[in-house]
């Protein structure tokens, strides 16, 4: 497991979520919790912990993700057979699709009381981008929620596993030597090697905003939405990537290849799964 910054106040808060998880368990009642996290790879380990946890106690572990035909969450949880058996683990609201991507939220906001109806216990991993709109489209379930734990932790840089490391030699395809142009790409990607994907996507698009001139930045921005199975956002970016004459042979050689990766990605589907992610 990675080491984390803070880890007795770590712990703590993973027991936060547990208790009130095993007191809706235990008096049979809805249990609905939101997790804000920062990284990646702290999310990944509170979700093992827990799930660790719950199967020692019984329960089974249901992850629900969101795309744009599963984006009404309240009435496809009241509708599994499982609701008031399983705790669910629901994520990828930015991407239920609409105007601003508001679908989710939206629905959420419209057909929170199933979520009582139906007797269900789930956890929201959601960014600190994802808590601004759910507060902002969601207001009512917002004031509804039960609980919300926050997980700003980050793993420790020194000893972290990190992501897969950029297969592509970015920084031999730039062309720019500005002291700042540097400083964002290297913020980052250590924002990246932390696991805090909106921060380094961010931090890669301000870079392109201030240098449109460097292509190579939408090539790492795509090859970070490959890694995370986000398909259609990289299409996204490698289409951008494609716009304009190409800077050089190598290039166009990293843009073939993560052009082949993506094709060879299957559709990102959501909706219902009892697989959970190992640590990274």
């Amino acid at each position: 497991m990675l080491e984390i910054n803070r880890k007795d106040k770590f712990n703590d808060r993973v027991s936060l979520v547990l208790d009130e998880l095993l007191l809706g368990i235990q008096w049979d009642r809805p249990s609905l919790i939101v997790v804000v996290y920062r990284s990646e790879h702290v999310k990944y380990i509170v979700q093992n912990l827990l799930a660790k946890s719950l199967g020692e106690s019984g329960q089974a572990v249901l992850r629900y993700s969101v795309d744009k035909g599963h984006y009404d969450i309240p009435f496809e949880l009241l509708n599994h057979p499982k609701h008031n058996q399983a705790i669910y683990y629901v994520s990828g609201l930015r991407w239920g699709g609409g105007q601003g991507y508001s679908k989710a939220y939206r629905a959420l906001n419209m057909h929170r009381e199933y979520f009582i109806e139906g007797n269900i216990r789930a956890i929201f991993w959601l960014t600190k981008n994802e808590v601004k709109q759910l507060t902002r489209w969601s207001p009512d379930f917002w004031a509804f929620r039960h609980k919300v734990i926050e997980f700003f932790d980050l793993p420790s840089i020194k000893k972290n596993k990190l992501l897969e490391p950029f297969s592509g030699s970015y920084h031999n395809l730039y062309t720019n030597s500005d002291h700042d142009f540097h400083v964002l790409i290297n913020t980052a990607e250590v924002y990246y090697a932390l696991g805090c994907i909106d921060e380094a996507v961010q931090n890669f698009r301000r870079a392109l905003r201030k240098y449109p001139d460097q292509k190579a930045i939408s090539l790492q921005v795509a090859e970070i939405y490959l890694y995370m199975g986000w398909l259609p956002a990289a299409m996204r970016m490698i289409k951008k990537a494609k716009k304009g004459k190409a800077d050089s042979i190598y290039y166009l050689r990293e843009l073939n290849r993560l052009n082949q990766v993506a094709q060879s990605l299957p559709p990102q589907i959501g909706g219902f799964s009892d697989q959970l992610l190992d640590n990274l």
